[in-house]
């Protein structure tokens, strides 16, 4: 394993300790004592800036390759979830539904508090509820929903290139960050059923 290999494994795993160590004691401590209701409002409100709705009216390569790549992701999420998002050029970007607000809170309200938390820290990394929501139904991989967070500046990079050891340290950070997210999200939704079936039991 090379020098660089090793130190892209250290920044894997201390983001993820990190990451994981800070979503257990917030969840905890709850710091800004944010009910379920105030967390799920909060996660909905992301829709209004989602990044993948957010499209380019030029260039012609970067409209295509947005339309290409980040349609599919509205397009399941609209037919997974049974509603309307769409995408917009304007500054204001798209008019939300109201429906569509209340279907993703039905939805997020089946998640607990802890979770929510994580869902939460994911969104804030991809900037983006709708990868966010690809990476927990498992539709995306971490690498996929951090490559379409990063679409347009991976298209600038392509085009002006980059300097590579801050693109690669960003890059595997994120990936990091939000890997570790997905997974608590995974874990406390996992604890949460396992001890809904026992009560049951």
């Amino acid at each position: 394993m090379s020098r660089q290999q090793k130190g892209r494994g250290f920044i894997r795993m201390s983001a993820s300790h990190r990451v994981k160590t800070t979503l257990c004691n917030t969840s905890l401590d709850n710091p800004t004592q944010r009910s379920k209701d105030q967390l799920i409002r909060a996660a909905v409100k992301f829709l209004d800036t989602d990044t993948i709705c957010y499209r380019v009216e030029e260039p012609e390569t970067l409209v295509e390759l947005q339309k290409n790549e980040w349609d599919p992701v509205i397009e399941w999420a609209e037919k997974r979830y049974g509603m309307e998002i769409g995408s917009s050029t304007s500054i204001m970007g798209p008019s939300i539904p109201t429906q569509t607000r209340e279907v993703l809170t039905s939805h997020l309200s089946s998640y607990n508090m802890w979770a929510l938390q994580g869902i939460e820290f994911v969104v804030a990394q991809l900037k983006s509820m709708l990868l966010t929501l690809g990476l927990i139904d498992l539709r995306l991989t971490v690498e996929q929903a951090v490559l379409l967070s990063r679409l347009e500046e991976e298209y600038q990079i392509q085009k002006w290139g980059n300097i590579e050891w801050a693109h690669d340290y960003e890059l595997q950070e994120l990936r990091a960050r939000t890997a570790a997210g997905t997974l608590f999200v995974h874990l406390c939704s996992e604890s949460s059923t396992v001890k809904h079936k026992l009560l049951q039991e």
